[in-house]
């Protein structure tokens, strides 16, 4: 284990010693949260571009997390434009446990601030929408991040805007029907080496 890695795993792993020690609740949803966001961390060691930058478990699951990534934004005429990296905003509620949450709640991006593609929303300055579709009781939260990984990589990508998966942008269905060589982005697995480099 290199230096960095060595430093890495030990801040994360002092961030989630803080929030543990801070969770709310009653006992069975802070039993939860302190289980999902270990598994969060394992997950995160497991994946160098996976960088967690906040978690608390004081109420809701509350984490900002960034993945070094290929990350759609708003074409020009030159074609589209990527970031090489997405910063996701997660929250997830006790409720959820046992009732599906709307496809759009739990995710959402801070960054690129003008994301395109079909399952999202953006919103310059604030959280964007990302739609996962319909979610069963009971996601676990690294079934979320993959979730939104593969979305954002274009790896799960739906063009048709009828999809009742939730659309939140017709005009890039339409876009990356007439451009599929942006579909993917990357075929690369979360813990796979992004060949676009970091």
């Amino acid at each position: 284990m290199t230096t960095t890695e060595s430093l890495r795993e030990t801040r994360m792993r002092e961030m989630l010693a803080v929030a543990q020690a801070r969770v709310g609740g009653n006992i069975d949803w802070r039993e939860w949260k302190k289980g999902q966001a270990a598994r969060f961390v394992d997950l995160a060691l497991k994946a160098p571009r996976l960088h967690l930058h906040s978690l608390d478990l004081s109420g809701d699951v509350e984490m900002v997390y960034e993945i070094a990534m290929p990350a759609p934004r708003w074409p020009t005429v030159e074609g589209l434009v990527l970031a090489n990296r997405a910063v996701f905003h997660l929250v997830y509620q006790e409720g959820w446990r046992w009732e599906s949450p709307a496809g759009w709640m739990p995710m959402g991006i801070l960054e690129p601030f003008d994301i395109f593609h079909p399952n999202c929303r953006p919103s310059p300055g604030l959280r964007g929408a990302i739609c996962l579709g319909n979610l069963p009781p009971g996601t676990q939260l690294t079934e979320l991040v993959l979730l939104g990984y593969y979305a954002i990589s274009n790896q799960l990508c739906g063009v048709d805007e009828t999809s009742p998966q939730g659309i939140l942008n017709p005009f890039a269905c339409e876009y990356y029907r007439d451009h599929p060589e942006y579909r993917p982005l990357t075929r690369a697995g979360l813990l796979d080496p992004w060949e676009g480099g970091n």
